[in-house]
C-alpha cells in the first residue's frame, strides 16, 4: 500500500476515502483532443470562416463530435485532478470532487465556480505562483461562451459564430486551456503538500 492509499487529516475522519492516480493520461487525451479543435479553427479562419469546407454540409458531424469529444475529456482530467487534490491537501477545499462535473452546469453558478474549484486545485498542488494564467484561461472562456452568445443574440441579432473575431477567441481560449491543463497536472506531485493559499 503506497501513501496515497492512506488518507490523512480531517479526510482521514470524515472519509471518503481518496487515492492519488496519475493525471497525465488524461491530461494528454484532453490536450490532444482540445489542440485538435484548435487547429481546425485555425483552418476555418484560414478557409473563409462560415465558408471553410471544415463546415460544409458533408462535414456536419465531425466538428460536433469534435466538440464533444473535447468536453468529456476535459471533464474526465478535471475529475481526476480534483480527487488528487483531495490527497494532496485533504480537508481544504470547499467543494466536493463531484462538484469538478456538476459545477459545470448549475445554472449562473457555472460562470464561476469551475474557475474557484482550478484555483483550489492548484493550490494544493504547490505555492501559488500562476493565478493569473487561471483567470486568464477563464476570461477567456467567458467571452468566448457565454459573453458571446449573450452579444450575439442580444446586440447583433444573430447566432454566426463563425466569424474572424469568435475564432481568435476560439484560438485563444484553446491556448490558455492547454497551458492551464499542463501546468494543473505537472503541479500535482508524488506526496501530500500544505495548503497554500492563493488570492
Amino acid at each position: 500500500m503506497d501513501a496515497y492509499n492512506v488518507p490523512v487529516g480531517p479526510a482521514a475522519v470524515r472519509g471518503p476515502r481518496y487515492r492519488f492516480r496519475n493525471p497525465n493520461g488524461p491530461a494528454l487525451v484532453a490536450q490532444s483532443l482540445i489542440a485538435t479543435s484548435g487547429l481546425a479553427d485555425v483552418y476555418i479562419l484560414a478557409t473563409g470562416g462560415q465558408d471553410s469546407p471544415w463546415l460544409s454540409e458533408e462535414m456536419v458531424p465531425f466538428p460536433a463530435v469534435l466538440q464533444v469529444a473535447c468536453w468529456i475529456a476535459f471533464l474526465v482530467w478535471f475529475h481526476r485532478v480534483r480527487c488528487n487534490a483531495e490527497v494532496l491537501a485533504p480537508g481544504t477545499h470547499r467543494y466536493g470532487p463531484g462538484f469538478a462535473l456538476g459545477a459545470w452546469i448549475i445554472p449562473l453558478a457555472m460562470w464561476w465556480l469551475p474557475r474557484r474549484i482550478t484555483l483550489d486545485i492548484r493550490r494544493a498542488g504547490g505555492p501559488p505562483r500562476d493565478a493569473w494564467l487561471i483567470n486568464a484561461w477563464w476570461f477567456a472562456w467567458l467571452c468566448d461562451g457565454p459573453l458571446s452568445v449573450a452579444v450575439h443574440l442580444l446586440i447583433l441579432d444573430q447566432t454566426d459564430y463563425r466569424n474572424p473575431v469568435d475564432e481568435s477567441l476560439n484560438i485563444l481560449c484553446t491556448i490558455l486551456a492547454l497551458a492551464v491543463i499542463r501546468r494543473v497536472t505537472a503541479d500535482q506531485p508524488a506526496g501530500p503538500l500544505p495548503y497554500f493559499n492563493m488570492t
